[in-house]
């Protein structure tokens, strides 16, 4: 919802739907192509509740599948590089399919990247995985206030 003097009219949490670095919005406004095996939720492609891919609801359908806070706070919380079994167990011995699944959407979302090594890939998170993890810090604050208050 459009407010008055909001230079938006899709409102304060719609984005503008302009290309920008990193966005798959092409300069005309349409989506540019993207590979059909590709699961993670993008800004500029339909998403839960935006059938226009506005950045935000990009970002909370990817932040709310199942288990994908979690992979980002251990990757966090590591530090360094971790492996896929070790990722596994610091996730509770979550299902490898959906850890798989999961990475694979953050590396798409530009959020993890794995290195090779002769033994096996590592994980970590990226400058904007790093981001992510600054931009939570306030709900993090939050949730402890709240968790004080009930």
């Amino acid at each position: 919802m459009a407010r008055r003097g909001d230079p938006n009219p899709g409102g304060p949490f719609e984005g503008t739907g302009a290309s920008a670095p990193g966005n798959p919005l092409q300069g005309s406004g349409t989506p540019a192509p993207v590979s059909p095996a590709s699961s993670a939720p993008l800004p500029g492609r339909p998403v839960r509740g935006s059938a226009g891919g506005r950045p935000v609801m990009a970002a909370l359908d990817l932040l709310g599948r199942r288990w994908t806070l979690r992979v980002i706070w251990e990757l966090h919380r590591n530090g360094a590089p971790i492996g896929f079994r070790d990722l596994q167990r610091r996730c509770d011995d979550m299902s490898s399919s959906v850890l798989s699944t999961r990475l694979t959407e953050l590396r798409e979302a530009g959020i993890a990247a794995s290195t090779s090594t002769a033994a096996q890939p590592t994980w970590r998170l990226t400058a904007l995985g790093d981001d992510l993890v600054t931009a939570m810090g306030p709900l993090l604050d939050w949730s402890r206030a709240w968790a004080e208050r009930r």
